[in-house]
């Protein structure tokens, strides 16, 4: 598999993540609500309130604004901790021990079962081939190799802790 594949399904999940974090009918509801409970000015008329006051029509846009943000805001630190949750991040409590060992064999594009060699085997050449250093020109491809790098070592040290018990 090339980096230009992998790269692409980590673009791809990060925003489904981040759309499915705008699916909600909570948030549209909000956004629809926000957008009901402003009154609308038809072309002659003139609002009662003067400009320079709090019903200016400056101080109504901005209110809204905020109520969107804070709205936005929400929905993506629902996103972000639906997503760290499928994710498993570094340092909580695994559930499943056999599930992350076929995790980490799949990451090292290994069978179940494989020894101590083919585990080292498979780490060298993988980081030979992904290492960060080889994408220093490119900020993205740096990022994302930073991060698959990140995932070599972690199913190599928990393969090899694993095996070598």
């Amino acid at each position: 598999m090339s980096i230009g594949k992998r790269l692409l399904d980590l673009a791809r999940s990060n925003l489904l993540d981040f759309r499915s974090a705008f699916e909600r009918d909570e948030d549209r509801e909000l956004l629809d609500r926000d957008r009901a409970s402003q009154p609308s000015v038809e072309a002659g008329e003139e609002s009662d309130s003067p400009e320079g006051e709090d019903g200016s029509i400056g101080a109504r846009a901005g209110r809204r604004a905020k109520r969107v943000k804070d709205a936005a805001e929400e929905a993506w630190d629902r996103a972000f901790e639906a997503a760290k949750a499928r994710a498993g991040v570094r340092g909580d409590g695994s559930t499943d021990p056999a599930a992350d060992r076929r995790r980490w064999y799949k990451t090292l594009e290994l069978e179940p079962g494989a020894e101590v060699a083919a585990i080292r085997k498979a780490y060298r050449r993988l980081m030979k081939q992904y290492h960060p250093d080889r994408f220093a020109n490119d900020p993205d491809k740096y990022k994302a190799a930073t991060e698959f790098a990140r995932r070599l070592t972690e199913a190599h040290d928990g393969l090899m802790h694993h095996v070598g018990d």
